[in-house]
């Protein structure tokens, strides 16, 4: 049942160097190897890191990182070098084992480092190095940035490094009393450029924005020059905190030709409560695309609980023939009236519909009731994948226990490197290329599809405009499969790209997805391992309830481009 660990929803899309597949499987020197591979299996006890400083391979300071706060003290010792690229690597590293005891050092660098690369790598860093204690402290140097003389690239750094640190924290303009959300807004986030991307996805994550902003101030923003990036963010995240106020602008964005504006809108419908919107969401229910129908029965499901006639329109849409509707639908009836759902979701798990069975799991664990029947479930089929996410619902810990897979060998990697993965879906083609700064977990998705894992795995989880994720399979072998490491530092999570879904830090398996915007918060807390280089459209067209009917590694080129 691994999906995104953190909810709809980062943090490093530093520029960097990176390792190739090529470099490692051909570079000749078997101490640049071990290093990947000590890293790959998080073993803090090799003595490799400092010559490989030496030799020159400033990037493992990046990647140490990852082994976890014990490597933190080893890294923060490299950021007293001259050498900026030395710098620039260890400030890396020290945001990918979470230092914040060096705060202090990495803020100084980040207003007074000796060049434009050293501040803005400083600057990403304190998303992942700013205790909650020092917060002020970083919004303070936020705000000192942005006002003055800096280049545009450190700005956007700037209001990155404080999105990344505040991502899932729920807070409000109170909280942040020193940022100048005016200018945030008309200044930056308006604006269709990298920092107006940055400054719209910071304010995505802040609530209670309608005590420093109007609607019309938002909806300004929205038509006032901002890329469509920016509208999506704005549409998803922002405008609907005003409520009603904003309905009929909201109607307008949902009307759009642009079926991501559309639907990044209609996300926002569930917090109204008008009679245009919901006679918008009435219309909706007819639309004919599924993705445009989930999204209404999620806002409908939403509005007034003690509205029995919205219950029972809930109710029938349980029934609906798309499985993705009905599916939505008993989410929705869950949360209005969990009596009326209860029985249905017992009654999908034994059914032949695996996507409405996995989905059932998840409902009936969010009741008493439920559980009691998961406990029995679970107890009666342990050797089945059905028993087995029903034990999964019940304690999601069990599914991180699991042994690690072996690091698997660079001729393997780099003969990875030369192919793609290639699954014909439900609606179509998609092809992915593997990315070299990522060729462990890379490899793991290519010999997933090469032993026929992939074949029939569902894409059991599309948000519009978010991700689109694959990788549940009622193959019980999966269970054993084992788990992959982080390889944090790869390209952002930009549309096409294709992450690993996990369950907290180096629990990854056989899921992924496939971002379908740019999911900026995601950098840092989920590896990039792939690329979409043919199939976007397949993607976007994917619902869920689809699935994988084959998978297989090519030659590059043989199908896809």
């Amino acid at each position: 049942m691994k999906i995104l660990y953190h909810a709809v929803i980062a943090g490093l899309f530093f520029t960097s160097v990176g390792f190739s597949g090529v470099a490692l499987a051909q570079t000749g020197n078997a101490d640049y190897d071990i290093v990947r591979k000590a890293i790959d299996q998080r073993d803090i006890t090799s003595p490799l890191l400092a010559p490989a400083v030496t030799a020159g391979d400033y990037d493992a300071l990046r990647l140490w990182g990852l082994n976890g706060a014990e490597a933190c003290a080893m890294i923060r010792a490299y950021l007293a070098q001259d050498n900026p690229a030395i710098k620039i690597a260890a400030i890396k590293g020290l945001a990918n084992c979470r230092d914040t005891s060096a705060f202090s050092q990495i803020s100084a660098l980040a207003t007074s480092g000796e060049n434009s690369a050293v501040r803005e790598a400083a600057l990403k860093a304190l998303a992942f190095t700013t205790p909650e204690t020092s917060r002020n402290h970083h919004v303070g140097l936020v705000s000192l940035v942005l006002s003055g003389p800096v280049a545009s690239n450190e700005k956007a750094a700037a209001i990155y490094g404080l999105m990344q640190s505040i991502t899932y924290s729920g807070l409000s303009p109170a909280d942040l009393p020193s940022l100048d959300f005016g200018i945030m807004l008309s200044e930056y986030a308006a604006y269709p450029d990298f920092t107006g991307l940055q400054a719209a996805y910071l304010l995505s994550r802040i609530a209670g924005l309608n005590s420093v902003y109007t609607a019309q101030e938002v909806m300004a923003a929205i038509t006032g020059g901002a890329a469509p990036a920016q509208q999506y963010i704005l549409a998803a995240r922002v405008l609907p905190q005003f409520g009603d106020v904003a309905s009929a602008f909201l109607i307008e964005l949902a009307s759009s030709d642009d079926p991501l504006l559309a639907t990044s809108a209609l996300r926002g419908f569930g917090l109204l409560s008008d009679a245009p919107s919901m006679a918008f969401l009435n219309k909706t229910l007819n639309h004919a695309n599924p993705a445009f129908r989930s999204l209404a029965v999620t806002a409908l499901a939403a509005r007034d609980q003690d509205d029995a006639a919205i219950t029972a329109q809930v109710v029938a849409l349980t029934k609906d023939e798309n499985p993705w509707v009905s599916v939505t639908a008993l989410r929705g009836l869950m949360q209005r009236a969990p009596a009326q759902a209860v029985p249905a979701a017992k009654a999908w798990i034994a059914g032949d519909n695996y996507y409405r069975a996995f989905v059932a799991l998840g409902i009936l664990a969010q009741s008493d009731e439920g559980k009691a029947f998961l406990q029995a479930y679970a107890d009666a089929n342990p050797e089945t994948i059905r028993g087995r996410e029903a034990a999964i619902a019940l304690d999601p810990s069990i599914e991180a226990i699991r042994q690690p897979r072996k690091t698997p060998s660079a001729s393997l990697v780099q003969s990875y490197m030369g192919r793609q993965l290639v699954m014909q879906t439900t609606r179509g083609l998609v092809c992915i290329a593997p990315l070299p700064d990522a060729p462990f977990a890379a490899a793991n998705f290519m010999l997933l599809a090469d032993a026929g894992k992939m074949d029939g795995m569902l894409w059991h989880r599309v948000i519009p405009n978010f991700v689109t994720q694959a990788g549940q399979s009622e193959d019980f072998s999966l269970s054993t499969w084992g788990t992959i490491r982080e390889e944090w530092g790869a390209p952002s999570h930009e549309v096409g790209t294709v992450g690993v879904a996990t369950a907290g830090s180096d629990t990854g398996s056989a899921q992924f997805f496939i971002n379908t915007a740019h999911n900026l918060h995601l950098d840092g807390r989920y590896t990039v391992f792939g690329k979409v280089t043919e199939g976007m459209p397949v993607v976007y067209a994917l619902q869920e309830g689809d699935v994988i009917e084959k998978a297989e590694t090519l030659s590059a080129g043989s199908i896809c481009n």
